[in-house]
């Protein structure tokens, strides 16, 4: 009886350890489970305002990241827009990539 108390000991140390481990990884992937994506071509772009060939009106923030870093964006850029939408209508972009051009055929 001895050893299957011990196995049995082990496995829920075990598992409490698992889920004390998962318990915050669960958490923090719902705080990020409502982020949405955009994509679309540069109509018009001012500081912290940016307005796409179509969807909501986008907003940046001192933290969003514009990639490749350094890049000015430019009428006619296509662009992915990660962020979410605001209670206002906005979409609040968190990371702004540039897409390479679409290829039209011949």
């Amino acid at each position: 009886m001895g050893a299957r108390t011990d196995v049995v000991r082990r496995a829920a140390l075990a598992l409490a350890a698992t889920a004390a481990v998962a318990a915050p990884l669960a958490a923090s992937a719902q705080q990020y489970g409502d982020e949405r994506r955009l994509v679309g071509f540069v109509v018009a772009f001012q500081p912290y305002n940016l307005q796409l060939d179509h969807g909501p009106h986008v907003v940046l923030h001192r933290g969003t990241v514009i990639q490749p870093r350094g890049l000015t964006l430019q009428n006619g850029m296509r662009v992915r827009v990660y962020g979410h939408r605001q209670a206002d209508g906005t979409f609040s972009a968190d990371q702004i990539d540039l897409l390479p051009p679409l290829r039209r055929p011949l």
